[in-house]
């Protein structure tokens, strides 16, 4: 099928990642895994919405992964539903010329079904064909939805395995949606931009079976207290501790990645990091199409981890959290003084870099024991850190603690910091406000980090700490007049 598709589509990545230059074989022979009595490998279940300006990206997804499931012996399956966006104007906002004619779907409505390399992907086949139910009458963040299309997704295609994928904007631990706790992803404007919770999909899944893994396809997932609320659920997360840019090739990287050793996931998921590892540079200090002397300081990142040994980070944190309380009153200026250098994952969170924060107060500290107490909870912390990770994709501003050099930005300053998992710091007013939201966690009973929270009175500041620059969304939104032929 061919479509005219402005470039915005290409370039509205407003969710988190990064681009995987990946193309898949065609075999116009296969088969559909699981239609012939037998399950497929894995079934890959996409739930999200538009949110008011990512429609384009999943509309441009829809062709590109029919492609990669079109295969030799393709052992991949994968189920969406998707709410379009109430209306256009979100989008419009950056792309004046885009037309509702420009996407598969319709706004304001939900659409589910299997995507395979038979999808229709006629305007009129797809919105016919596939149309589920008017967004308005899909409420996207209540477990029961949810778990309604998990139930769904499981007896339309079968598998051995199944990977959970929620697709939308990320807000991580997000303590000020509208109260609810841990409300992190798929905010859906067709319901007043209410989002999913880490603790519903953790009750969805208690409810419909463990996953092999969730793949957090949004900004600012990789933030321990939501691993954490997770992690009896699957065995692995990929998560993204920044507000960068991502796009479908992730989902292509990984069905290839899959049906290139469909027996062994760890394997797999090696295949993907090789596939993604050259792009760490694309991202670094990207010059400005309209002053070639201005560059947007594109930090990013995206990691696998196993969700069994994050046991082993929070019993750091919680020696940590133990140490910061109990000395808080005697070391108030050294505490204070490493809270202010910690790195933030994006300027306008309270999200610290954990690895960062447990070296700074090692490195601030006057006092010899205390010093000497905090280097050992650092040291072990970064090991339990190397015992989690499967593999990390780093492409940060500043010397990281993973060994990957980069140019500092504003600053001579070396920072060891950035394994890409995050941890609440502190806002004061929100803090307050919503404080049992946070001490109802599954990351709270597990580190007791609030006992620190509760007597620090120092807040993390964006002018002061180092932090990433999101000057990219506006940067890579801005609309482009030419058209590119998509086939």
């Amino acid at each position: 099928m061919e479509r005219k598709m402005n470039h915005f589509f290409r370039l509205l990545l407003f969710v988190c990642g990064f681009a995987i230059t990946l193309t898949a074989c065609t075999n116009e022979d296969n088969g559909t895994p699981g239609t012939d009595g037998q399950n497929a490998k894995y079934t890959i279940m996409i739930y999200g919405c538009g949110g008011k300006n990512v429609d384009p990206q999943m509309d441009y997804a829809i062709d590109d992964i029919a492609k990669a499931l079109n295969v030799s012996n393709n052992q991949v399956r994968v189920t969406v539903m998707y709410s379009m966006s109430k209306d256009i104007s979100g989008i419009k906002a950056y792309s004046p010329k885009v037309t509702e004619a420009d996407f598969l779907g319709e706004f304001g409505k939900t659409y589910r079904y299997e995507l395979t390399k038979d999808v229709d992907l006629t305007l009129d086949g797809f919105r016919k064909k596939y149309f589920y139910k008017n967004a308005s009458e899909v409420e996207l963040y209540k477990q029961s939805t949810l778990v309604d299309y998990i139930k769904w997704a499981k007896r339309t295609a079968p598998a051995e395995n199944y990977i959970l994928m929620p697709m939308n904007h990320g807000g991580g631990f997000d303590l000020d949606q509208e109260g609810a706790s841990t409300r992190s992803i798929v905010y859906d404007d067709n319901h007043n931009s209410t989002g999913l919770s880490s603790k519903t999909i953790a009750a969805a899944l208690k409810e419909t079976g463990n996953v092999k893994a969730i793949y957090w396809y949004g900004c600012l997932m990789g933030q321990l207290e939501v691993l954490t609320e997770l992690a009896p659920y699957c065995d692995y997360q990929f998560a993204s501790a920044h507000v960068a840019r991502i796009n479908n090739l992730h989902i292509l990287g990984l069905i290839n990645a899959i049906n290139a050793s469909p027996d062994n996931f760890e394997a797999a998921i090696e295949k993907q990091h090789k596939a993604i590892e050259s792009v760490n540079s694309d991202f670094l200090n990207v010059e400005d199409d309209d002053d070639p002397n201005v560059t947007h300081n594109e930090n990013c990142d995206f990691g696998c981890w196993r969700s069994d040994k994050l046991a082993d980070i929070n019993t750091q944190v919680k020696a940590l959290a133990a140490l910061l309380e109990s000395n808080y009153a005697t070391a108030e200026a050294d505490i204070n003084t490493a809270t202010s250098k910690v790195y933030l994952f994006e300027k306008d969170c309270t999200y610290a870099d954990l690895l960062d924060f447990a070296n700074q107060v090692a490195a601030n500290l006057t006092d010899t024991q205390l010093k000497t107490q905090a280097q050992t909870i650092a040291a072990d912390m970064k090991k339990a850190y190397a015992a989690a990770t499967v593999y990390r994709f780093n492409g940060v501003n500043l010397i990281s603690a993973d060994g990957y050099y980069v140019a500092p930005v504003n600053s001579e300053e070396k920072n060891e910091f950035s394994l890409g998992i995050s941890i609440y710091a502190k806002d004061e007013s929100t803090y307050k406000k919503y404080v049992a939201n946070y001490k109802a966690s599954a990351f709270e009973a597990a580190t007791g980090w609030s006992k620190w929270l509760d007597v620090n009175t120092t807040e993390v500041d964006p002018e002061i700490n180092p932090c990433n620059d999101s000057s990219w969304e506006t940067f890579w939104l801005e609309d482009d007049d030419d058209d590119d032929d998509d086939e």
